[in-house]
C-alpha cells in the first residue's frame, strides 16, 4: 500500500511541474521550459504507467484469493477445525456457499471417525433427533438440487443433529449412521 501511495505521490508531483513548466514556458516564451516539461510530461506517463500496472497486479492477487473456489478440506477447517487425527476425514462431495443468501448453505459428506464426528458434535449443544424408515419422515429444505446429498443412503436408522445460535441466522445439521462413520452436514448461514 506504501509502494502504491508513494508513486501516486510522484506521479502527482511530476503532473504538476509538467503544468508549472508549461505554463511558465508559455507566458516567458523560454523554449527552455517547454522542453523541460515535455520531459516532466513523459516521466508522469512513465510513472503512471508503472503505478497502474502495480495497482492492477496487486488487485489481481487479491481478487485471485478471494474468487478462488475453497477445497472440501478447507471447508471441512472452516466449518470445524483441523482433526485431531490427519486421516481421519475423507471429504466426498461438497459445495460451498460463495454468497450467503443466494446460496442457500455449504453441503458437505465426508466418511469420518466415531471420535471426530464426537469432537464436531462437542463444539455446540446440538438437538439429537433418531430418524428410523426416513423415506417418510426426513425433509430437507433444497437437497434435491443437489444431487449427491442423500442421508438416505445412510441406512435405515438416521441420526440428525441440529444447532442453531441464538439469532437463528446460522443452522448446522448433522446426518449420520449410527455408527458415526459417515455424516452429510447442511451448514446454513444468513
Amino acid at each position: 500500500m506504501k509502494e502504491l501511495l508513494t508513486l501516486f505521490l510522484f506521479s502527482g508531483l511530476t503532473l504538476l511541474f509538467f503544468i508549472l513548466t508549461i505554463v511558465i514556458g508559455y507566458l516567458k516564451k523560454r523554449n527552455i521550459f517547454k522542453r523541460l516539461s515535455l520531459i516532466f510530461l513523459l516521466v508522469f506517463i512513465v510513472l503512471i504507467s508503472w503505478t497502474s500496472f502495480r495497482f492492477f497486479s496487486k488487485s489481481y492477487q487479491n481478487v485471485k484469493e478471494v474468487i478462488t473456489p475453497r477445497t472440501g478440506k478447507e471447508i471441512y477447517d472452516a466449518l470445524f477445525d483441523a482433526p485431531r487425527e490427519s486421516n481421519c476425514v475423507q471429504v466426498l462431495h461438497y459445495q460451498d456457499q460463495v454468497i450467503p443468501k443466494i446460496d442457500y448453505a455449504i453441503w458437505l459428506h465426508f466418511r469420518t471417525c466415531p471420535s471426530e464426528l464426537k469432537r464436531i458434535l462437542s463444539k455446540h449443544r446440538f438437538s439429537k433427533e433418531v430418524v428410523t424408515s426416513p423415506s417418510t419422515s426426513l425433509s430437507i429444505p433444497q437437497y434435491k438440487n443437489i444431487k449427491w446429498f442423500n442421508p438416505l443412503t445412510l441406512g435405515d436408522t438416521i441420526l440428525v443433529y441440529e444447532y442453531a445460535n441464538e439469532s437463528r441466522n446460522n443452522i448446522q445439521t448433522i446426518f449420520t449412521n449410527p455408527q458415526g462413520s459417515e455424516a452429510f452436514i447442511r451448514d446454513i448461514l444468513d
